[in-house]
């Protein structure tokens, strides 16, 4: 702070032409002295409600000058604390904010400012302090600064010589030229940044485009990729159905060829049987036609026998006849005895004709049942024949059902075998597509990672861009800060000075000598009308219509009797300097009520 504050004094000086400050480890130590000995003594030089302060601590000053073997000069300023009214017009403190160093050298700077620029209240003292003009040159001067516990800045000045050892161990100070050379840099450093900011801006704008076709191509490729690979499932899918509908095929194909073949051992079964069924049919038929014959043969017999039994019956009713004929003729008794011969052998001709009438009767039968057991075997076999023509029938329509499933089945293996290869073939082509979506997205990959490389790098320049940016705009806001703290400065010490003109009162001597409230005379003034302006014009205060203090009374009366005609003498130049440097030295030290306040 204190290498800050030197180098704004040294500024000053220079532009006045007077020695330079030095900063020193003494002179630092003189400084924290004094203002530790402010805060010991809690000594507010300002007051709460700034008319109350108790100014500077001169007896404190006097005694660390002896001990240190110096002699100084002290500027004190408001800095950090500031004052406001309250409704009835009265000031009070405001509390002291949260600083930084860069708020605590702006308020130095402004303090400067006001001391610089609006210390006529003051009789310039506090300039000339800075300046080192006058009574206020200390030779070879050291400067020390620090804050009290009131926010309060102390401007320690000492003269510095080798037997009190404040000009020893001297630190370097900034050069103004160098940080004037410092600021152009940073200004040319500053259109180079926004040069490098412009086309790192456009490298970024350019790479964030790559970035985002990049991200596009990327995004591309996976919705390609996604796609593609749901295009595979489903060809998948579709690949692991046609084979199931294969499989399902096959295993169909397989059961209708079990049907096939089961229909065929049926039908040739059915086919054999039916053979049997029909030799045993025309066995049967042979059978009956063995019977009918039999029968046919036995009916002969029959016929024969019935023949011979009319014969024999009719034997016997000759018999009869000739038994009648032999009581009426005795003449026929030996041809009737030869006819008995005849007829004794009849009876036995009867037994055997009615035996073979038995056997032929039995035989008969026997072929009438014969008949009728190959009759119903010849039904049997009509009914088991009809079952098996219905049997075939039923196996020939299974069969046709079947050769149809199996037509079908084929078909269908065909289709799911066409369908296999065109799965087969998407999925190649889902695989194809998916490779080379895959292959566009490792490209995507490895162009978005060199776009965020190049990103990085650009980001990074960016970074180191924006940084320099950032310091040279620093620097620049700081000289743009320093030129409106000066306007600021002006404005506020103008205003300042207008609003206390308006309530600091002069008098004027008949000779036209300027008189203010404590009597002094202002050499220099003049008045317009009824205000009061200093020797660089600047105006300063009111021409009161009566004197308003009892020495301004003494004093415009003691003028006004030493009043001299005008002759046109004019004054010793001499005598006017040492007039201005008494009334400077009169008025150093004093204050102003105002918002800040220097002392």
């Amino acid at each position: 702070m204190s290498l800050f504050v030197a180098d704004l004094i040294n500024q000053i000086r220079q532009q006045f032409g007077t020695q330079k400050t030095i900063i020193t480890p003494k002179s630092l130590e003189y400084a924290n002295k004094i203002v530790a000995g402010y805060n010991e003594e809690n000594w507010d030089a300002f007051g709460e409600h700034m008319t109350d302060g108790k100014s500077h601590d001169d007896n404190l000053i006097d005694k660390v000058d002896n001990n240190m073997h110096t002699s100084g000069l002290e500027n004190l300023g408001g800095s950090l604390q500031a004052w406001t009214w309250d409704d009835d017009g009265n000031l009070y403190k405001l509390p002291i904010e949260k600083q930084t160093m860069d708020s605590m050298k702006n308020s130095i700077y402004e303090t400067i400012l006001a001391m610089m620029f609006d210390d006529a209240y003051s009789g310039w003292g506090h300039a000339q302090t800075f300046i080192g003009y006058g009574v206020y040159n200390l030779g070879k001067t050291s400067v020390g600064v620090d804050f009290d516990k009131f926010g309060y800045s102390h401007f320690e000045l000492a003269s510095a010589y080798n037997q009190n050892g404040f000009d020893s161990n001297p630190y370097t100070l900034p050069s103004t030229s160098e940080l004037t050379s410092q600021l152009n840099q940073a200004k040319s450093d500053l259109e180079k940044s926004k040069a490098n900011l412009a086309q790192t801006n456009n490298d970024l704008s350019e790479t964030q485009n790559v970035l985002v076709n990049a991200t596009s191509t990327q995004t591309n490729a996976k919705q390609a990729l996604n796609t593609a690979q749901t295009d595979l499932a489903n060809k998948r899918t579709v690949l692991n159905n046609a084979k199931k509908s294969v499989a399902d095929a096959q295993n169909k194909l397989a059961s209708d060829k079990q049907v096939q073949q089961q229909a065929q051992i049926n039908l040739q079964a059915v086919t054999a049987d039916l053979a049997t069924k029909q030799e045993n049919v025309e066995k049967a038929q042979q059978a009956v036609q063995v019977a009918e014959n039999n029968q046919r043969v036995a009916q002969d017999e029959v016929t024969v026998a019935t023949n011979n039994v009319n014969q024999a019956q009719q034997a016997v009713q000759a018999v009869q006849t000739a038994q009648d004929n032999l009581n009426q003729t005795q003449n026929d008794l030996n041809k009737l005895n030869q006819q008995l011969a005849e007829l004794q052998q009849a009876p036995e001709l009867l037994v055997q004709a009615k035996q073979q009438l038995a056997d032929a009767q039995s035989n008969l039968q026997t072929a009438n049942d014969n008949l009728v057991a190959k009759k119903n075997e010849l039904n049997k076999a009509t009914a088991d024949l009809a079952d098996l023509k219905t049997q075939l029938a039923t196996n020939q329509e299974n069969l046709t059902k079947a050769l149809a499933n199996l037509a079908q089945a084929k078909s269908g293996l065909d289709q799911a075998n066409k369908n296999l290869e065109i799965a087969k073939e998407n999925v190649e082509k889902a695989q194809q597509a998916y490779d080379e979506a895959k292959s566009n997205n490792d490209v995507a990959q490895k162009d978005l990672e060199d776009a965020k490389n190049s990103l990085a790098q650009v980001q990074e320049k960016q970074s180191q861009a924006q940084s320099a940016y950032d310091k040279a705009m620093k620097a620049y806001n700081d000289y743009l800060k320093a030129q409106q703290a000066v306007k600021d400065a002006e404005e506020k010490a103008k205003a300042q000075a207008q609003a206390k003109a308006e309530h600091t009162y002069f008098a004027q001597t008949a000779n036209g000598k300027v008189v203010d409230e404590k009597d002094h005379i202002m050499v220099g003034y003049s008045v317009k009308g009824n205000q009061v302006f200093d020797a660089q014009s600047k105006l300063v205060g009111t021409l009161a219509q009566t004197s308003t203090t009892r020495r301004m009374v003494n004093t415009v009366k003691q003028e006004n009797a030493k009043t001299l005609p005008q002759t046109g003498d004019k004054q010793n130049n001499n005598t006017t300097v040492g007039a201005i440097l008494v009334g400077l030295g009169s008025l150093l030290g004093l204050g102003a009520l105002d918002k800040r306040k220097e002392d």
